[in-house]
């Protein structure tokens, strides 16, 4: 890889000549990105920042460019919560000027956009269905794969230090994020968004990635990013709550890097020393005056990166005992079509013990995400989430039965390339009630947890699947597919919006006998309460197995859909709040197949 260019002062002169420091709020605009090189190498350059950002990047829905620091317009989607908040473009040009920043006139004047990738997605551009319904899938075009490692060691992990401007950090995520130039990355327009790069995960003394697909032999430059968040906000985390969440955090950069992605079907390991981890941990600046750490690269087969390579029953890593790790799983073709999930898996402290496995294997518990839960992006599901997912990271609130009787798996969705959002829902494209099922998503989904089963020696006739919101109606959709394969189902603020509603009260009663325990707040705003007593009534009258039913007043959120405290948490975060995770993953952990259903 090319050597560090030079790139000093991390002070310097605003518009009037006085000097400002690399954190205030007149620092904003940031040096021009790498000129792309043409260099065959996997490293092209890495570059000093000029100056080190530390500052939140986000005002409202109104998002800095995270390398021009020019403000994005408000988008159509956004119109209707500007007029709700009573603010106006006069408001925000006044505001902009307040705070030292060149108004947007100025920006258009002398602004020039720097040279970036594309930013494309990776598939081909949908077509538009002829009834007006869900568009046609999009042909997915060959892509390359990026995986990044960041060295940390033990002692620079789970932190919550101070800011770089002295204001202490009492609650809320520290965790290393990847933004730059591809779609994946937080690139959207030729424009870096800091608040959408790719989260890197905490994995014993590293933090690492999913395997993300990227164009192949293209240059793509990126920074690594330290989120610092001031705050947390329970429920989902939309409108006015994602501004909140937004405004309350602060990034610390690191210097700019940019490598050269592999070929089609291929992999790129970019690898980070120590060195980086520890100058994003310090409290003040960090000096990128000086040379910057070498990166160093490793290309395979594609095949050779996912968490069961070739298809072997094996995991291509475990996680230690009482850990979680995440991996990549392509799933099998389905009528020319594939699906990659990401996934973590966790290992209660007992596995690999012969005196404290189970008779017949370790139970394996599926949990299902929320829309827009992210397992590496925004809305991360370790750290602002109320799911196993962040319990199993240690959390003091976690159910022991959890902890300790259960092997978890949790995949995340697979966004939907045409949703503004990046979002996606479980099993559809499109939205719920004019989608599409999408078989390859189901197939990759099944497969998944058959390689996960045989490769753990796990209990076939235990395995049990719960979900929140989006991940509940799928946990439905999935049990009443796949009738006498889940020994137990626990739907959490669930809805159901696919029409008719008796296709799935009948194979959820009929052709299994299925334990089921249902979680919903009576004054659930998102997902209303009346349809899922109505659906419950209906499986109590025709199931031969249990159906339990738990509703409650959620006073902790503004919209009432914060449920997921109620069931999976072991001690009440809220005043009122029941806290029934003991009790819930106990009955599931009891639940089991009889006879020789498993199918």
């Amino acid at each position: 890889g090319a050597g560090a260019a030079a790139g000093r002062g991390a002070r310097r002169q605003d518009r009037s000549g006085n000097a400002v420091s690399a954190g205030s709020s007149a620092s904003r605009k940031l040096p021009k990105l790498p000129q792309a090189s043409t260099s065959p190498a996997h490293i092209v350059e890495h570059r000093p920042c000029r100056f080190f950002q530390a500052g939140h990047c986000c005002f409202g829905e109104k998002c800095w460019d995270a390398h021009d620091g020019r403000p994005q317009e408000p988008t159509e989607q956004n119109a209707a919560w500007w007029e709700d908040s009573g603010q106006d473009s006069s408001w925000w040009q006044e505001s902009w000027e307040a705070s030292g920043q060149e108004s947007w006139s100025w920006w258009e004047e002398n602004w020039e956009s720097p040279e970036v990738p594309s930013c494309s997605s990776t598939s081909a551009p949908a077509s538009a269905a002829p009834d007006g319904g869900p568009a046609e899938p999009a042909l997915p075009a060959p892509s390359a794969g990026l995986r990044f490692v960041v060295e940390a060691g033990a002692e620079l992990g789970r932190l919550r230090p101070s800011d770089p401007v002295g204001r202490h950090l009492a609650v809320g995520p520290m965790r290393l994020r990847i933004v730059g130039g591809a779609a994946c990355l937080g690139c959207s327009e030729g424009h870096w968004d800091p608040q959408y790069g790719m989260d890197l995960l905490w994995d014993h003394g590293r933090w690492t990635s999913l395997v993300v697909s990227v164009p192949p032999d293209t240059d793509i430059p990126f920074n690594v990013f330290r989120i610092d968040q001031s705050c947390e906000f329970p429920g989902v985390l939309q409108g006015t709550r994602r501004f909140n969440i937004h405004e309350s955090r602060w990034f610390t950069w690191s210097a700019n890097f940019c490598i050269h992605s592999p070929g089609v079907d291929r992999v790129l390991e970019v690898r980070f020393p120590t060195e980086v981890a520890a100058l994003l941990w310090q409290k003040s600046e960090p000096d990128w005056d000086e040379p910057v750490p070498k990166l160093e690269t490793r290309e395979a087969r594609r095949e050779d990166f996912m968490a069961f390579p070739g298809r072997a029953p094996r995991l291509r890593e475990l996680p230690p005992p009482g850990g979680q790790r995440c991996y990549t799983f392509d799933g099998p073709t389905v009528e020319g079509a594939f699906a990659t999930l990401g996934f973590s898996l966790y290992l209660p402290p007992g596995y690999g013990s012969a005196e404290q496995a189970p008779a017949g294997g370790w139970p394996l518990l599926l949990f299902l995400h929320s829309m827009h839960g992210r397992l590496d992006g925004d809305m991360n599901l370790f750290y602002e989430s109320d799911t196993p997912v962040r319990l199993l990271l240690g959390d003091p609130g976690c159910p022991r039965a959890l902890r300790e009787r259960f092997v978890v798996l949790c995949p995340q969705c697979p966004a939907d390339q045409d949703r503004h959002d990046g979002g996606g829902v479980w099993l559809r494209r499109g939205w719920y009630e004019v989608s599409t099922h999408v078989p390859e998503v189901e197939a990759a989904l099944r497969s998944l947890l058959d390689c996960t089963v045989e490769a753990l020696g796990l209990d076939r006739a235990r395995v049990a699947i719960t979900g929140s919101s989006m991940g509940a109606y799928a946990a439905l959709e999935l049990a009443a597919r796949w009738p006498g394969f889940f020994s137990a189902c626990a739907p959490v603020a669930a809805h159901y919006d696919l029409d008719p509603l008796e296709p799935l009260i009948e194979r959820l009663t009929q052709a299994q006998e299925l334990p089921m325990w249902f979680f919903h707040a009576r004054n659930d705003e998102m997902c209303p309460f009346a349809p899922m007593e109505a659906l419950v009534a209906r499986l109590r009258r025709r199931s031969r197995a249990e159906v339990r039913f738990t509703a409650f007043t959620d006073t902790w959120s503004n919209q009432g859909h914060c449920a997921d405290r109620v069931p999976y948490w072991a001690t009440p975060q809220s005043p009122g709040q029941s806290a029934l995770g003991e009790e819930l993953f106990s009955w599931l952990a009891e639940q089991q197949l009889s006879g020789d259903r498993y199918k």
